[in-house]
């Protein structure tokens, strides 16, 4: 297995939710303990870097053995949480060969397929596919993360992707709702709806 670091964003304003989407409740739990629980236990490079912007999802990851790292400045968008997780991750272990990033609003993702592509991640790109659908998380190898941090305001890493289509690899999963996010209030319910049925 390769270097691979974790990096989750887990630090977004919320705007279309109307307040901090991570802590809301789903099924009793808040949001981001569900994919927190999901990172404990991987075989990775470093213990997972969580960039968080409230102290409970802070809290929640320092006492899962996680590095946690503020960022308050969340109106500069998602590209200011990736380059905050990058420069952490290039502190604790410079050789890395690639970083996972991936998204705190994403509950259905399964840890299987986190193991999956930290085991078959061999370079470039590795992202996660449903059909024609493709989402987070992504695997960016080390040679991309000077790209990563030059991007701005609320642009990801699907910018740096479709650029380089030549070195992307997909991760085919059968259940669609692994790359499913929820941004409103509207999708968490009846994503709730659809987990009881």
């Amino acid at each position: 297995m390769m270097n691979i670091g974790i990096i989750l964003l887990a630090a977004g304003e919320g705007k279309r939710f109307g307040g901090n989407k991570l802590t809301a409740l789903l099924k009793k739990k808040p949001m981001y303990l569900w994919t927190l629980e999901k990172l404990e236990g991987l075989e990775t490079a470093i213990p997972p870097v969580v960039v968080a912007g409230v102290p409970e999802i802070i809290s929640a990851a320092e006492d899962r053995g996680m590095i946690a790292v503020w960022n308050r400045e969340p109106e500069l968008g998602i590209s200011h949480s990736i380059r905050l997780g990058i420069c952490r991750v290039g502190q604790l272990c410079p050789e890395i060969e690639g970083i996972l990033f991936m998204v705190c609003d994403q509950p259905w993702l399964k840890k299987r397929t986190l193991i999956r592509m930290l085991s078959e991640f061999t370079g470039g790109i590795l992202a996660v596919r449903n059909g024609k659908n493709t989402g987070n998380p992504v695997i960016f190898s080390h040679i991309y993360m000077e790209e990563l941090s030059r991007l701005t305001g609320d642009t990801g890493g699907r910018r740096v992707l479709s650029r380089h289509m030549e070195d992307v690899r997909f991760l085919e999963v059968d259940d669609s709702r692994e790359l499913q996010d929820i941004d409103t209030w509207e999708q968490l319910k009846m994503s709730e709806r659809q987990e009881e049925n």
